[in-house]
């Protein structure tokens, strides 16, 4: 051992002793409030241990219920996330809600996404223009419009500006004989007003095409979708720019310039001649890097 570290390690025994003894020389007093002290610092850490273990445990069984609850409404991508981050929780480890949403909810996933249903009633945020005559239903996340022969929307705000929205979108017949020669479909679009709206539909047919008043000479398409009737399907819209994009299970069928960009058009979506149900309804504000993947054909995560 060198001269230096044998001072060093005889001037710390030495401050080591000094301080034992200056402790040894405090008043009872003040040996009582550091004792107080450093009792009840221990005292709050326990309870603070206590407390936090029994908020994971109950957060693991709300996880849980909350995974369930997503498969039964079709989204097990989403079910097998948060049944992870339970298993997470269960073994201990560190989680964060941020790898999943920035939302208040765990159902938004993605980064940005903004969830626009909850699990026990539709929200107030949204605007029914006119009940469907054939009635609606909420119920465990799924909004049913049901159609006999009018057609019905509901709308809802949204930021101004380049919009994306993902929902799961699903179409039966509603069973009248009168009008089988109409159009049976569900719609997903914006609207600004009745002589300014864009809407992509999905037809009972397994059909996607889209619509549009603002440029009559636009045509948005008409094409196979692969969607069957009585199934949730994956759809997202993007208006951004002056381009209307839709994608249908993770395919883009529709990309039409309209020439026009969103401003603040209300997020619309509607039920004709059919019964249509609409689960996990989320927007969100692209960035960049969002623009470049839908540029590219590909819907957001």
């Amino acid at each position: 051992m060198s001269i230096c570290i044998k001072v060093v390690v005889l001037l710390s025994i030495i401050s080591s002793i000094s301080l034992i003894k200056a402790e040894d020389q405090l008043p009872f007093s003040t040996q009582k409030l550091l004792k107080d002290y450093n009792e009840y610092q221990k005292n709050i850490r326990d309870k603070a241990t206590q407390l936090i273990e029994k908020k994971r445990l109950d957060t693991i069984k709300a996880l849980e219920k909350q995974s369930n609850e997503l498969t039964k409404r079709g989204n097990n991508e989403m079910a097998r996330t948060v049944l992870e981050l339970a298993s997470t929780l269960s073994e201990g480890k560190e989680v964060s809600g941020d790898s999943v949403t920035e939302g208040d909810s765990l159902d938004s996933q993605g980064k940005g996404w903004v969830n626009l249903f909850s699990d026990e009633e539709l929200p107030k945020s949204w605007i029914l223009t006119e009940d469907p005559d054939g009635g609606w239903d909420f119920k465990d996340g799924v909004f049913v419009m049901k159609s006999i022969f009018e057609d019905s929307v509901v709308l809802h705000d949204a930021p101004e500006g380049n919009l994306v929205v993902k929902l799961k979108v699903k179409i039966d017949d509603n069973e009248n004989k009168e009008n089988e020669s109409e159009r049976k479909h569900a719609g997903v679009g914006f609207i600004n007003s009745r002589e300014s709206l864009v809407f992509g539909y999905l037809s009972l047919e397994g059909n996607a095409y889209g619509y549009t008043n603002i440029n009559p000479g636009i045509d948005l398409g008409y094409v196979k979708s692969g969607v069957r009737e009585g199934k949730f399907a994956d759809v997202q819209l993007a208006w951004v720019g002056t381009y209307f994009l839709m994608f249908v299970n993770d395919k883009m069928l529709i990309k039409s310039d309209l020439g026009i960009e969103r401003g603040t058009a209300k997020i619309s979506l509607m039920t004709e001649n059919c019964f249509s149900s609409f689960s996990d309804v989320q927007h969100m504000k692209p960035n960049l890097e969002d623009l470049k993947r839908l540029a590219s054909g590909k819907p957001l995560e």
